[in-house]
């Protein structure tokens, strides 16, 4: 479909984009190649959501194989510039543990092939994506959804 086509080359391009700004940059954690990296991710999750009739279980496995090493670094990279308890860390924590949950239930052997830091076993595995997990969830408690509520029972 020409849709699952422009959308791989669209993950593709923003993959490059990543390479090409570290080298540019010479900054790991400079504010734009966090930005890439985002787009990166966005267009990962557009693949694996729109066009998953158009994948074989490989393909998907890459894409996830791709995703994890990016959504490292800008895990890395936001807890750097906007500390451990923002929202946006949240929610990089929720694409880390679902990228890694993927992986273990998909292919454990290419999870492992990543040599992702902190991640050289499946035991290891399992409780980073359990960190995730509860990083995640820590961090939404600290900011309640019933703001309204809460501010109504104070009065």
């Amino acid at each position: 479909s020409g849709a699952f086509e422009r959308a791989a080359a669209l993950e593709l391009t923003f993959g490059e984009l990543v390479t090409a700004s570290r080298s540019s940059l010479g900054n790991d954690h400079h504010i734009l190649l966090s930005r890439c990296r985002r787009m990166h991710l966005d267009s990962i999750e557009l693949v694996l959501s729109k066009c998953s009739d158009f994948l074989t279980e490989k393909q998907s496995v890459e894409l996830m194989a791709r995703f994890l090493p990016t959504v490292q670094m800008l895990l890395e990279s936001q807890k750097r510039r906007l500390g451990s308890h923002h929202t946006h860390v949240a929610a990089t924590y929720h694409d880390f543990s679902m990228g890694i949950q993927s992986l273990l239930s998909h292919s454990s052997r290419r999870l492992l092939s990543l040599k992702l830091e902190g991640m050289g076993s499946l035991e290891e595995c399992s409780m980073m994506e359990l960190y995730c997990r509860r990083e995640k969830e820590r961090i939404e408690r600290l900011y309640p959804r019933d703001v309204e509520e809460i501010l109504e029972m104070v009065k």
